[in-house]
């Protein structure tokens, strides 16, 4: 959960990493959600000064958005992903089967950045109004058809811009409000992509 994106969740990564000798060669395998990403992608860039990452995301949102980009980070009770890092996994492995058993409210959490995507992609947008039913079914050939816009199109804006100081400003779109949301209602009392999708009714 979000709660664990903090110091104390960086320091047991840490801690675990150096109690089982892992060395520079070795690899920090993220296998999870947005969550497990953030947390396992810090402490691969940040344990003996960077080891391999490879991102296994299993849900949604981390399969259209947070295991693509490498931006890697913790919370502080000031704000949300406030202390992290660029580190670029060198490998993103997505298998959409890993939402067949995805719970419900966690399908549509990450709907909200394929709808971010679908605002700022026209294509997109249209695709996912005609095929809205099959969508909410989780038909595996539009989901891997969603998950493959989502991602090139985000490959693309962070090509052009990894830094996060020009450009990539536009996959922000909905998160001002929706960071602001995590932060006021409590880390874990809202989910991101219900934040996200909030702030982009606001936007």
């Amino acid at each position: 959960g979000e709660a664990s994106k903090s110091v104390s969740g960086l320091q047991s990564c840490w801690d675990w990493l150096a109690e089982r000798g892992c060395r520079r060669n070795d690899v920090v395998i993220a296998l999870g959600g947005g969550v497990v990403g953030d947390l396992a992608g810090l402490a691969a860039a940040t344990y003996q000064r960077g080891v391999d990452l490879w991102q296994i995301p299993t849900s949604l949102l981390a399969q259209v958005d947070s295991s693509v980009g490498g931006k890697t980070a913790i919370d502080l009770s000031a704000g949300k992903n406030l202390v992290g890092a660029f580190y670029q996994p060198s490998l993103v492995l997505v298998d959409p089967r890993t939402l067949d058993t995805l719970p419900e409210p966690e399908y549509i959490n990450g709907l909200g950045e394929v709808v971010k995507y679908g605002l700022l992609d026209d294509g997109l947008l249209s695709y996912l109004e005609a095929n809205s039913a099959r969508v909410r079914r989780r038909d595996r050939d539009v989901l891997a058809r969603l998950i493959q816009t989502c991602i090139a199109y985000k490959a693309a804006v962070v090509e052009e811009d990894e830094f996060d100081r020009g450009r990539r400003a536009v996959l922000n779109l909905g998160h001002t409000v929706g960071h602001a949301l995590e932060v006021t209602l409590g880390y874990g009392a809202i989910a991101h992509g219900q934040a996200v999708g909030l702030g982009l009714l606001v936007a």
